[in-house]
């Protein structure tokens, strides 16, 4: 495998930048002419990204800095790692929007953070007023203040991205991660996956979700090729198989439930990817029944599989796990294989009073290193809980609320979570979140929310609502949460229910509600 960045330029060694933007520069540097990214519509070279960050810098540079936030509405195109470079080579950091959110969505998370810029190639907001042209970027000045009349807050210094993560009191909450963590990761993670120069990713998913700092740095920081792949493709499987053989894409990371749709058509159309060299998983558990299917129909016959367990708070994946039909034989039902913490980090499987589990015992998985995320936005009380010292001198640990077994040879083996908060096509969901705005809609007096099987065995978010079904109807209650809540939170089913059943300690009885 050729890692080296082309006319005998080796890439930018590990450790010699403590930022982002300043290790790609020096990937740009030695490989201006190489190509970083493409869509449908075009491609831009190293040098090209590199200018179009250098102009957002420029018009950012007296509005913003270290320990603040500028939004990014950006759509998915080969100019978006453009403006997240420029984000971050300006001092500040990122807050990515998906402009396919509602607007509700939106603002919540700009007046949440105390967002006062906003680059976005996507339209712009009622309060939001244009202050250049960049590209094909807008940079604009939101006049909104905090709904609480309070000041923008000031991050650490070296924060890259606030991401927002289903919260389970209702609303979601950002998640500080730095430049050193994402860094600690490449650094981790790539020579394990043995990828560099010569390979080509795709960025198949939204910003506002985590797994896309692991598909855009993957390549971009050692010489690659980036395949953004658009909104359209990205839901339409067998389009994107096409997709991934046209671009000979050699590295493909996907949540479990979007790979089962790609195994899904290829085995049917009969699509081959040989240049494929790699799959990560993430985002959810692996489903062996797919990945056996795709070994079967010899889609990509070179290809390694690598499950790769991970949280937004430990800055995107934990541990790394190669799959062999040996693997898949040995799991027990309902745990999935997840292997070892990569090299930056540690976990431990500890009990609910935090003390280590004997092995092969359940535990929760607190998980230490250079991966752990700065916190919560503006949340200290909940990021005293979670993000807890160790007291040994070893530094904090992340309370991950996911639980796992560690077999006789150490390998974990996830478990599952033993709270409210689910994964479902790759989203962290709190179905506290949801059961909170369904209980804000008019008439209705009590809600419930589920992941239920549908008649096709597939995961689906079902309502349960105490409601008069004459006036609260089912079509209406999805209607009233698209307009607070991202698609992916959104129930496919609402059923109305005559009150919610407890259990004799006066809980929600959840097992009764799936029954």
């Amino acid at each position: 495998m050729n890692s080296r960045l082309g006319d005998g330029a080796p890439p930018a060694p590990s450790g010699t930048a403590d930022r982002i933007d300043t290790r790609f520069a020096g990937v740009a540097a030695l490989a201006a002419a190489r190509t970083a990214a493409c869509d449908a519509d075009g491609t831009l070279t190293y040098g090209e990204l590199d200018r179009l960050a250098d102009e957002i810098a420029h018009h950012l540079d007296d509005r913003t800095g270290p320990g603040r936030l500028v939004a990014l509405r950006a759509a998915r195109s080969r100019y978006a790692p453009g403006a997240v470079l420029g984000i971050l080579r300006s001092g500040a950091a990122y807050l990515p929007v998906d402009p396919n959110y509602p607007q509700a969505r939106q603002e919540y998370l700009l007046g949440d953070s105390g967002t006062e810029l906003v680059l976005s190639d996507s339209g712009l907001l009622a309060d939001e007023t244009p202050i250049a042209e960049v590209g094909p970027f807008v940079l604009a000045s939101r006049s909104a203040s905090r709904a609480d009349g309070s000041a923008a807050p000031q991050l650490p210094a070296d924060t890259a991205y606030v991401i927002y993560t289903s919260g389970s009191t209702g609303n979601p909450k950002g998640c500080m991660v730095g430049h050193a963590q994402v860094l600690a990761l490449m650094d981790a993670a790539v020579p394990l996956l043995g990828t560099g120069a010569d390979d080509v990713w795709t960025l198949f998913h939204s910003l506002s979700f985590d797994f896309s700092v692991w598909e855009l740095w993957g390549p971009l920081l050692y010489g690659g090729r980036l395949v953004v792949v658009d909104r359209e493709a990205a839901t339409d499987p067998l389009e994107f198989a096409r997709l991934l053989a046209a671009r000979n894409v050699t590295v493909l990371n996907q949540v479990p439930s979007a790979f089962g749709n790609l195994v899904a058509e290829a085995v049917a159309e009969q699509v081959r990817l040989p240049d494929l060299r790699r799959v990560v998983f993430g985002g959810e558990a692996l489903v062996p029944a797919d990945v056996q299917r795709w070994w079967a129909a010899g889609i990509a016959p070179d290809a390694l599989l690598v499950n790769m367990y991970g949280i937004t708070e430990t800055t995107v994946h934990v541990t790394y796990c190669p799959l062999t039909p040996e693997t898949l034989a040995g799991a027990v039902p309902g745990r999935t294989p997840i292997g070892r913490p990569l090299p930056h980090l540690t976990v431990t499987l500890r009990d609910a009073e935090g003390r280590p589990v004997p092995a092969g015992e359940p535990g929760e998985m607190c998980v230490g290193g250079t991966g752990v995320s700065h916190g919560y936005l503006e949340r200290p009380d909940l990021t005293a809980a979670r993000f807890v010292d160790a007291g040994d001198g070893s530094g904090r640990y992340y309370r991950s609320g996911d639980w796992a077994v560690a077999d006789g040879e150490g390998l974990l083996h996830y478990a599952g979570r033993q709270d409210g908060q689910v994964k479902l096509r790759g989203f962290r969901i709190e179905l506290g979140e949801i059961e909170s705005a369904l209980r804000a809609l008019p008439g209705v007096s009590g809600a419930a929310c589920l992941v239920t099987l549908d008649g096709h065995g597939d995961q689906a978010l079902t309502a349960y609502v105490v409601a008069d079904p004459g006036t609260v109807r089912a079509a209406a209650v999805r209607t009233a949460l698209a307009e607070r809540l991202p698609g992916h939170m959104v129930p496919q089913h609402v059923r109305h229910l005559d009150r919610l059943p407890v259990t004799p300690h006066g809980k929600l009885d959840r097992a009764a509600l799936a029954a």
